[in-house]
């Protein structure tokens, strides 16, 4: 057999063996890329309902709290479930989310640079570039030491601002513990620094809807504190009151709803539809108010990371800080008394404002204000326990601001 003869038998071997690669490898490929549409689809899934939890587990969790004759007392009445259903939906509740978990390139704190940018999503360039600060920016308060009172109620210190340490907000059914409480504590410091000449709610809907730096796209699934004073330093916050007030120059508008408590002028949270932040506007959209936007905003002068040590000082010398915590599943049942972690899933981080600390029956504890309506808890209030480990809070970062008046 001659070469010519021997190379026509070999070359469709070599194609047929060409041809079995190729399809091999796009059999590879498909596959992978099946196998990640239905990971990708797996994880959407595993997301939706990660803060579903079983009617009867909370109930067994009460029971077995209230057993303990512990510092606090549980609580799940049968009419904060909705209807037959065997699963309790808690998504809206929590809504502290990580930065480097968005973006890790907005995990920055901003205190001492002169980027005044456009917020980005939020289009403010007709007035975001405003004149800048120079002023050195103040640093958080040292340690705690022995002169502090053994309780403390910021309420009570400054008592023209009562009005607004005292407010109990209600995020409805959107994740925006992050806005509503870094909006509070900004709120509260603002009356504090200027002697009770600002007592009006600062708009929480403008933060929710305009800031989009270092949170999520939509702001009712999380954000963090730190952006959100952020913001407030790089545009200034309006005045806004709660849902339907019509209050300032940008109300809330969502609606607020039954967190789980037995209230009967309100819808449960889970009866409604999951909510959005709303798009962001650059005017007063309440058309009873008589201020400009542009002109009824105030800013941050600088915000900061608050040391454990020294939140107790802090709140005495300057007013609320914002707190974000790790929540367990007993904590949606809490009732009253001191809440100390007792049993139950770690379910996400939480934002709230803390405006003070005391102790009860020899068991020292944090004041806190929620975001859940005057009906959960304590009229609105809890207290955490202080001092004690394991409990999830002061594990993430205490943050605070001085208010540019």
């Amino acid at each position: 057999m001659g070469l010519n003869s021997v190379a026509a038998s070999i070359r469709p071997s070599i194609k047929m063996n060409c041809f079995r690669i190729v399809s091999l490898a796009i059999g590879i490929i498909l596959l992978s890329a099946t196998f990640a549409l239905c990971n990708e689809d797996l994880l959407d899934k595993e997301d939706k309902s990660r803060n579903l939890i079983p009617v009867s587990r909370l109930k067994n969790m009460v029971n077995y709290v209230n057993s303990l004759d512990t510092t606090w007392e549980a609580e799940l009445q049968e009419s904060w479930i909705d209807g037959d259903s065997e699963l309790l939906d808690l998504n809206h509740l929590t809504g502290a989310l990580r930065p480097s978990l968005i973006d890790k390139n907005e995990l920055k704190m901003k205190q001492n640079d002169n980027d005044d940018e456009d917020d980005d999503s939020s289009d403010e360039n007709d007035d975001s570039n405003e004149e800048k600060s120079n002023k050195k920016d103040e640093k958080a308060v040292q340690c705690e030491d022995n002169d502090l009172p053994k309780s403390f109620d910021a309420r009570e210190r400054w008592p023209k601002c009562k009005s607004t340490i005292g407010h109990i907000y209600d995020q409805g059914n959107c994740g925006s513990c992050w806005a509503t409480s870094s909006v509070a504590a900004f709120t509260d410091r603002l009356c504090i620094q200027s002697n009770g000449k600002h007592t009006e709610l600062r708009s929480v809907q403008q933060m929710l809807s305009c800031c989009h730096k270092g949170v999520s796209k939509d702001g009712c699934n999380g954000g963090w504190h730190t952006p959100a004073f952020d913001y407030i330093r790089r545009n200034g916050l309006s005045t806004g009151g709660d849902y339907d007030s019509n209050k300032g120059c940008q109300p809330y508008r969502i609606k607020p709803c039954a967190h789980h408590v037995n209230n009967t002028k309100l819808r449960l949270c889970s009866s409604y539809p999951s909510e959005t932040a709303h798009k962001c506007k650059l005017h007063c959209y309440n058309k009873n108010y008589g201020t400009a936007f542009k002109k009824d905003r105030i800013k941050v002068k600088s915000y900061y990371i608050v040391d454990p040590c020294a939140v107790m000082n802090e709140i005495y010398q300057r007013g609320p800080v914002v707190a974000i915590f790790t929540v367990f599943e007993d904590f949606y049942l809490y009732k009253k008394g001191i809440y100390q972690y007792t049993i139950g899933k770690k379910h996400g981080l939480h934002a709230v404002r803390v405006i003070g600390w005391g102790e009860e029956k020899g068991t020292p504890y944090w004041l806190v204000t929620n975001s859940w309506n005057d009906q959960w808890g304590e009229k609105g209030y809890f207290k955490m326990i202080r001092g004690s480990p394991g409990n999830g809070f002061f594990e993430e970062e205490v943050a605070a601001c001085i208010v540019d008046v």
